[in-house]
């Protein structure tokens, strides 16, 4: 009896590869962010940097085709309490975080420069935004985003900044780390791939309804020992959705406050639509066509036109490729000559 792969499972895994980052730009990515921390730390009088976001919980996207769509490295720098004894809701003064962030981000910018002599710091409402203007041969050019942080009196977590009105709030983007991070491996790396492809579809209209954190929080929440990558898709969509039917998302960390949906309605479609599109895929998991209608309308841009096609983002990709064998047959259809042929998506449209 011939055994039948998973038509759900191979698009996934196709789709998954087009949203995923170079190596080339994660590597420069995490090389300007170690630089930024080593810079923060000579700022002086500090306890300590981390490395947070997304390229620390190993769930970012950059697709290849995108080149607005470039990495963004996140970290973070506390600042000695006992040299800053007048920052902080709990200290006796209660100063407000902008005059430390503005030293800071001038501080960076002089010590970046003889790395980066284009680099530009810039102060946002939780960070310092570092900018390079060096762009890779991809066209990424990765930004690093450090936030300066005190740590709270008899509390756990963090003060972060909040620039805007000059006040702090608490956080614990170390301790979202370690929870996006831990043992078992097995079910870490179901739960980074179900993020991505969560955040990818997420982010297929220009305003996405979640931000990307709430996916994350979505996905320790849902995603269980033994799920597919698919099962752990359709639990960050249907739990997701019911849990968010209910109530905002609390902080994993239990220190932030519930994480905003800015129109929980709309969230609320987009998590429901998903959902039951990777339903139907997986009810009819043995048809490829299937599976493709079921899929197109979540990853537009991932999933090919027809089995053995190209999607718009490998078209694009493949345009930029100097070396690439992309061209134009009979009306219009683009194919590669045969030695270059996606052999991934050929397997997708076979019949096991």
């Amino acid at each position: 009896m011939t055994r039948t792969t998973s038509k759900t499972a191979e698009l996934l895994d196709i789709i998954r590869s087009q949203i995923a980052p170079k190596d080339e730009a994660l590597k420069e990515a995490r090389g300007r962010r170690d630089a930024v921390r080593g810079a923060a730390d000579a700022f002086g009088s500090t306890n300590r940097t981390f490395a947070s976001g997304s390229i620390a919980h190993r769930t970012a996207n950059c697709p290849v085709h995108r080149r607005d769509a470039g990495l963004d490295a996140d970290c973070g720098v506390v600042l000695d309490r006992r040299a800053y004894s007048h920052l902080g809701p709990d200290s006796l003064l209660g100063q407000g975080p902008n005059k430390v962030v503005n030293q800071m981000a001038d501080h960076l910018q002089r010590e970046l420069k003889g790395t980066y002599p284009k680099v530009k710091a810039k102060v946002t409402k939780r960070a310092i935004l570092l900018a390079f203007d060096e762009p890779l041969s991809g066209g990424e050019d990765p930004t690093v985003d450090i936030v300066v942080g005190l740590d709270r009196a008899q509390l756990p977590g963090l003060w972060i900044p909040n620039t805007e009105s000059d006040t702090w709030d608490p956080s614990h983007p170390e301790k979202h780390t370690e929870l996006l991070t831990a043992e078992p491996a097995t079910l870490r790396l179901v739960r980074q791939h179900a993020i991505r492809l969560a955040k990818a579809e997420n982010k297929r209209t220009e305003r996405p309804p979640l931000c990307s954190f709430n996916i994350e929080a979505f996905g320790w929440m849902f995603v269980r020992p033994g799920m597919s990558d698919a099962e752990a898709l359709l639990a960050i969509w249907r739990d997701g959705a019911a849990d968010l039917a209910q109530r905002l998302t609390p902080d994993p960390a239990q220190v932030s406050a519930d994480i905003k949906v800015e129109d929980c309605d709309l969230a609320l479609f987009r998590l429901r639509y998903a959902a039951s599109q990777l339903q139907s895929a997986l009810d009819h998991d043995d048809d490829a066509e299937w599976v493709r209608r079921a899929l197109a309308p979540l990853f537009p841009e991932f999933v090919p036109p027809a089995l053995d096609a190209f999607s718009k983002a490998q078209v694009v990709a493949e345009s930029r490729d100097p070396g690439s064998q992309l061209r134009f047959g009979a009306g219009g259809v683009l194919g590669l000559s045969g030695a270059l042929v996606n052999t991934s998506v050929r397997s997708f449209g076979e019949q096991g």
